[in-house]
């Protein structure tokens, strides 16, 4: 994944970025930092489905939770 400075993105990023999404504060400086192209996949994951994101030091895997939060393994 590209982050929106165009460099790589690593797994620990990713999972800040979605920490950062959880919180659920769309409007944010600290949401607006986070990749558009992250925030369309975690928008458009359905409860209790996994996908798999690849940063620049390997892959992530992330679920959908019940609760509509996004949990990163």
């Amino acid at each position: 994944m590209i982050g929106n400075d165009g460099k790589p993105v690593t797994r620990d990023q990713i999972r800040a970025a979605i920490a950062t999404y959880n919180s659920g504060n769309r409007g944010s400086r600290e949401f607006a930092a986070i990749p558009r192209a992250l925030v369309t996949i975690l928008d458009n994951l359905a409860v209790g489905k996994t996908a798999y994101v690849k940063g620049g030091d390997g892959q992530l895997q992330i679920t959908r939770r019940k609760d509509k939060s996004i949990a990163a393994a």
